[in-house]
């Protein structure tokens, strides 16, 4: 089971990383590398990003994956969470 309340601290960690760096997207090694500075989250020195990479799959397994990470051909990207759209979805099927 993933900790709710570290993953936040992760993600926010995360954007402040990114918006000080003026950068809108940033993969998982990088990312695991800045959280291992903060003292977030260790890294592994043979496989650098793993432990991110584990914790994401495990989000993504339960469905508590946020919008603004994505896999796409086995590899992640986090995105800064603001331009993201804090719109919700409309399901089109609501009125069938």
């Amino acid at each position: 089971m993933v900790d709710l309340k570290k993953f936040t601290a992760i993600l926010s960690f995360l954007d402040n990383y990114m918006t000080s760096k003026g950068k809108k997207e940033i993969n998982d090694m990088e990312a695991n590398r800045e959280l291992e500075h903060a003292g977030l989250l260790n890294d592994s020195q043979t496989e650098p990003g793993l432990p991110l990479r584990n914790l994401l799959m495990s989000m993504r397994d339960t469905n508590h994956l946020p919008q603004n990470v994505k896999q796409v051909y086995g590899a992640w990207t986090i995105k800064l969470s603001t331009t993201m759209a804090k719109i919700p979805l409309v399901n089109q099927f609501q009125y069938c």
